[in-house]
């Protein structure tokens, strides 16, 4: 069982979580405000941190810097009372696990929290997921191999947009890595097509190119996130799986 750190400054909220995970056999420590719940971060390292984004004193942002600074592979789970889509993707961005709205409802956070520690873990028998990575840089394109092969994702890679377009139309992948500039077919033109042709698969932009009229494009074509090269790849591993939790959950 893990030891769960939650913040929040809504009894009913803190309470009702500490109660459900307490009875599903995990340790709990709570607190109501931002500097107590960092204090509690140092001294009881907790495997899994449930922070509320708005918080008295030092907000959930401020909370998650600094627990940042202490470690960067303890998952913090972001709480909010609204859905804000743009905070969600730059939480996710910067290596939060997951961006959670408390209108979802109790049993949708207490859902994510399972899937986070892990459990319910996926059936020994269910295929991994598939990871198509486009890029032609071929030293970026074995390093994002090697980070997307070792944790057991099925990973295939195309070196120009052609390529891409055929791995990603055979292949049917979860998610797909895709760089903007390269031969054959660009970036851009690769995500019109595969978005078009596979809804279901989430689609993220690397780019060296940090232009920011560009990555409102490929958001408004379909791509879910935007990243500049290099990426760090802690981050970019927490987006690919957070990612790959929210589509084997389904529409809500």
């Amino acid at each position: 069982m893990a030891k769960i750190l939650i913040i929040d400054d809504d009894a009913v909220v803190r309470d009702a979580l500490t109660v459900f995970l307490m009875r599903d056999g995990h340790t709990v420590v709570a607190a109501s405000d931002g500097l107590n719940g960092l204090q509690l971060y140092k001294r009881e390292a907790p495997d899994l941190v449930v922070l509320d984004r708005a918080l008295p004193g030092l907000t959930g942002s401020g909370v998650f810097d600094e627990m940042r600074k202490v470690s960067r592979h303890t998952p913090i789970m972001i709480l909010t009372g609204f859905d804000a889509q743009e905070e969600a993707e730059i939480y996710l961005r910067n290596g939060a696990a997951a961006f959670v709205s408390k209108g979802e409802g109790l049993s949708r956070v207490l859902e994510v929290i399972s899937g986070l520690l892990g459990k319910p873990a996926a059936p020994e028998k269910e295929r991994p997921a598939k990871i198509l990575i486009a890029e032609d840089d071929l030293a970026m394109l074995d390093v994002l191999r090697r980070c997307f092969s070792q944790p057991g994702y099925q990973v295939f890679t195309a070196a120009d947009g052609t390529q891409a377009v055929r791995l990603g139309l055979s292949e049917k992948p979860d998610i797909v890595l895709l760089d903007i500039f390269m031969p054959g077919k660009d970036g851009i033109e690769v995500l019109e097509v595969l978005s078009a042709a596979l809804p279901g698969t989430g689609i993220m932009m690397i780019s060296g190119n940090d232009d920011e009229a560009i990555a409102k494009d490929c958001l408004q074509k379909g791509a879910f996130d935007y990243l500049c090269k290099p990426p760090d790849l802690g981050v970019l591993e927490n987006i690919v799986k957070t990612r790959l939790f929210m589509q084997k959950s389904g529409p809500r």
